[in-house]
């Protein structure tokens, strides 16, 4: 797994990540993980989730589309050209 390493991280910022990692019963290092993740959008297989369940809600309150042909009448026209 890649890591990261932190140089000159100033003071201020050290002491809020460690106040955060306390608040939160992590290490530093989870916490600092988990405010990078978040500031980048987080988890992909989350996201991918929540956008795959909001095109679901949007399919469940519309109607399925209407054709005015059959796929077999497309085919037959298709092969008579």
């Amino acid at each position: 797994m890649p890591s990261l390493q932190i140089r000159d991280l100033p003071e201020p910022l050290h002491r809020l990540l460690q106040l955060r990692a306390r608040v939160h019963k992590r290490s530093l290092s989870q916490q600092a993980l988990a405010d990078l993740e978040s500031i980048a959008g987080g988890d992909p297989r989350q996201r991918r989730q929540r956008a795959l369940e909001r095109i679901a809600a949007r399919w469940c309150d519309s109607q399925p589309p209407t054709w005015s042909a059959t796929p077999e009448d497309l085919i037959r026209d298709d092969r008579q050209r």
